[in-house]
């Protein structure tokens, strides 16, 4: 994303409140994962054969900062369609959303946390999926992580 690199974390911090744990079930607290199965059953967000930028877009996913960086980070995420995934027979954004809509219609939906890894690495230039807790003492909970390759512009 170049210039716009600083806003990196911030991105994926608007995806991972947005599919963030229930909170303690107050409704001043609904959000997060909950909502998220309820927007899924209502509109279908995720569904095959719509890309992961363009779900989103529909939620507004890609910062408010300026158009540049928005525009920007939804051509990275349209781009994971050329990457491959550890989920055989998927590319990138079909693994994402696969997963993502698997997720959602389960009987427990876990929260999902989007993070980035090094795409440089030898074998890590795909999208990685992966069910397990996150890494930090600070929340306790099992994810459906997500992956994303990424490595600096002048790489």
């Amino acid at each position: 994303m170049g210039e716009d690199d600083v806003y990196i974390n911030n991105l994926f911090e608007l995806l991972n409140i947005r599919f963030a744990p229930a909170q303690s079930g107050a409704p001043e607290e609904y959000g997060g994962i909950e909502e998220m199965v309820a927007l899924q059953q209502e509109f279908a967000i995720f569904q095959k054969g719509r890309s992961f930028q363009k779900s989103a877009a529909i939620m507004n996913l890609g910062g408010f900062w300026n158009a540049r960086s928005k525009n920007r980070w939804y051509q990275m995420l349209a781009d994971l369609n050329s990457y491959e995934s550890n989920i055989e027979g998927m590319n990138g954004d079909e693994a994402i959303v696969s997963s993502l809509i698997e997720n959602l219609a389960s009987a427990k939906p876990l929260p999902v946390y989007f993070k980035a890894h090094d795409s440089r690495v030898e074998g890590q230039k795909r999208v990685l999926i992966e069910k397990g807790p996150v890494k930090g003492f600070f929340i306790e909970a099992d994810y459906l992580i997500i992956s994303l390759p990424m490595k600096p512009r002048t790489a």
